[in-house]
């Protein structure tokens, strides 16, 4: 008799006809995973964890002492935190989720219970419940809702089972709190942190309260009883709100609802400022200072005692951008402030080759600051004190700078001359045209670069005096060098000529030029000059000297005719090496003055 599982080999057979070419079959055409797969969560508690709890995606476990940790499994990266207010000798003995994941019991080993709702924050003691040391709880699956437990059974340590039912009768949600309704009272609650803000005890007379309702469009709340209708009436929910979010350091909320109330603002302000220079953010905390009424000074003295001094910076930066310009005390010290903490940073910057590109950025912010037009008129009243600090810091480059902002060109022109740059100096003299500053800077100027300098008067035009600019000539027309002298004698020339100068110093002065160094130009000037006295710009007397110091006899007799005194011309003539050329000339002029008896007694025919 064939057994069973022949009987069951025979029947597969024929369904799948085995090929008798291979004798084995391999049955295990892929890898199975496991049955059981292991995986641990990506969380580390803040605290021991005591007891757990998990229903329909609702976590909720004790940590420590006194904390409660709410995770809903659908947003975990969101977890909720709360404080249960426990008795220092009370312990979490025991916690109860049910299957909606909306009402948690806290069972305490002080045989005290707890209850907490889903949708709130605040924790609510059971009070009918106290004495009894909860064991378990069974949960009614049929009629419990999000609001309400409906029916259920309650186990104690001392085998009392008794029928409970948990219903924070309607709920009604606002802006900012939720209102629930006890069958004798009203209790309003934050959203935000879960606090009892508000409770309303109904009298006996009216019976328990039954519902309540909200009005969609109006915004009232509506309670009714048996016997009695109520209406609520909300009026500035949100006059609060900023505290609850400062609480909660959630500050830009915070300063959304009291941007009409500045003393409340500043509140935020400084508790924000505060917890950014706890948490090290300095930067952050600087902003925030500037914009509060602390004392200034406690507020520094912060920044400098945690070493934070681009803080410090930026906190004096904000606080300077705030004042009034009728602060000017104040303005004044944060300017001077601002200017050593930016030098003592270019400083240190500039002594480290690797951090030569925050030196430049740092320096151009600096720079920035020095030309802001907002405080130009501290920097401008202020600006000796802020040049004794750049020196004191070897700052030649910004010195330079802020005393073109302040065209103080006179310190600029200085500057560059005491480090022999007189190529920049005529520079800075050329662009701002400056007449007091050639006056004074051309004289050392003019003993090192005098074509330049020639050139930048010539292309000065009639804008300067060629009067006072001679101190600047008459040093090196002595004693300079032929390069110096010539370019006195072009400018001169460029007077005399092109600019038509008629002041007898500036003629006297080039007639001394030709005597000393040209002298084939100083009979040609003398003859271009005028013949009558009343056309000449040059002092006779003193052309007639210096042409007889020198020995430039013809130039004495074209002297002496101009000044018609022609018996000293005569004399004079007599002595040229060529007395034939200067008596004809002579003649002529005698002749054309109608005294030629005069002049015939006293030549006499030439050989």
């Amino acid at each position: 008799m064939a057994s069973i599982l022949d009987e069951y080999e025979d029947s597969q057979n024929r369904r799948h006809p085995v090929q008798h070419s291979s004798r084995f079959v391999n049955v295990r055409l892929e890898e199975e995973k496991p049955i059981f797969n292991k995986q641990r969560i990506d969380f580390t508690p803040p605290e021991k964890i005591n007891h757990f709890a998990v229903c329909n995606n609702q976590l909720c476990m004790s940590l420590g002492k006194d904390t409660l940790l709410r995770i809903d499994l659908a947003k975990p990266d969101q977890p909720n935190q709360i404080e249960l207010g426990r008795k220092e000798d009370s312990k979490v003995h025991k916690l109860f989720l049910d299957p909606t994941g909306s009402h948690l019991v806290i069972s305490l080993s002080t045989s005290e219970c707890l209850y907490l709702n889903r949708n709130t924050q605040k924790v609510r003691s059971l009070s009918r419940w106290r004495g009894h040391l909860i064991e378990s709880v069974g949960w009614n699956k049929l009629l419990g809702t999000e609001t309400n437990t409906g029916p259920i059974l309650v186990g104690t340590s001392q085998g009392i089972i008794f029928e409970a039912e948990i219903s924070p009768i309607s709920v009604v949600l606002t802006q900012f709190h939720f209102l629930l309704l006890l069958p004798d009272r009203v209790k309003a609650i934050c959203t935000l942190n879960g606090q009892v803000v508000y409770e309303d005890v109904f009298p006996d007379k009216f019976g328990p309260l039954k519902k309540m309702i909200k009005d969609p469009v109006g915004g009232l709340i509506w309670i009714y009883t048996e016997k009695a209708v109520f209406r609520y009436h909300i009026q500035r929910e949100a006059r609060d709100v900023w505290q609850m979010y400062m609480s909660m350091n959630k500050f830009d909320l915070a300063k959304e609802y009291c941007r009409d109330r500045p003393e409340c603002m500043d509140t935020v302000l400084a508790k924000e400022a505060e917890h950014c220079f706890q948490n090290k953010r300095y930067m952050e905390s600087a902003k925030c200072y500037a914009l509060t009424q602390n004392y200034f000074e406690e507020i520094a003295l912060k920044f400098i005692e945690a070493k934070q001094e681009e803080a410090l910076k930026e906190f004096l930066l904000k606080k300077l951008n705030n004042l009034k310009e009728s602060e000017k005390t104040q303005i004044t010290l944060l300017v001077m402030w601002l200017t050593e903490l930016y030098l003592n940073r270019l400083g240190l910057l500039e002594s480290d080759e690797g951090k030569y590109g925050l030196f430049l950025e740092t320096r151009e912010e600096f720079r920035k600051f020095l030309c802001s037009s907002k405080h130009k008129e501290c920097l401008y009243n202020n600006r000796t004190t802020i040049y004794d600090l750049l020196a004191s810091h070897g700052n030649v480059d910004d010195m330079v700078y802020f005393s073109v902002i302040m065209q103080d060109y006179e310190r600029v022109i200085s500057h560059y001359c005491q480090h022999d740059d007189y190529g920049a100096a005529l520079e800075v003299l050329s662009k701002h045209c400056d007449e007091k500053l050639f006056y004074k800077f051309s004289p050392v100027l003019m003993q090192h670069i005098p074509k330049k300098v020639v050139d930048a008067w010539i292309k000065m035009g009639n804008r300067l005096d060629p009067k006072k600019l001679i101190p600047a000539l008459v040093n090196y027309s002595q004693m300079g060098s032929t390069q110096q002298i010539n370019e006195t004698i072009r400018y001169m020339e460029f007077c005399v000529y092109q600019l038509v100068v008629t002041e007898e110093a500036i003629h006297n002065y080039l007639l001394s030029l030709y005597a000393k160094y040209k002298p084939d130009s100083l009979l040609s000037y003398l003859e271009q000059a005028g013949t009558h006295a009343s056309d000449i710009h040059y002092d006779l007397k003193y052309a007639l000297r210096l042409c007889a110091e020198h020995g430039y006899l013809q130039a004495c007799v074209l002297v002496y005719k101009i000044m018609e005194l022609y018996e000293e011309a005569v004399d004079l003539a007599l002595q040229v090496s060529r007395p034939g050329l200067s008596l004809c000339y002579v003649q002529r002029e005698c002749a054309a003055r109608r005294q030629r008896p005069f002049v015939c007694a006293r030549i006499s025919p030439g050989p």
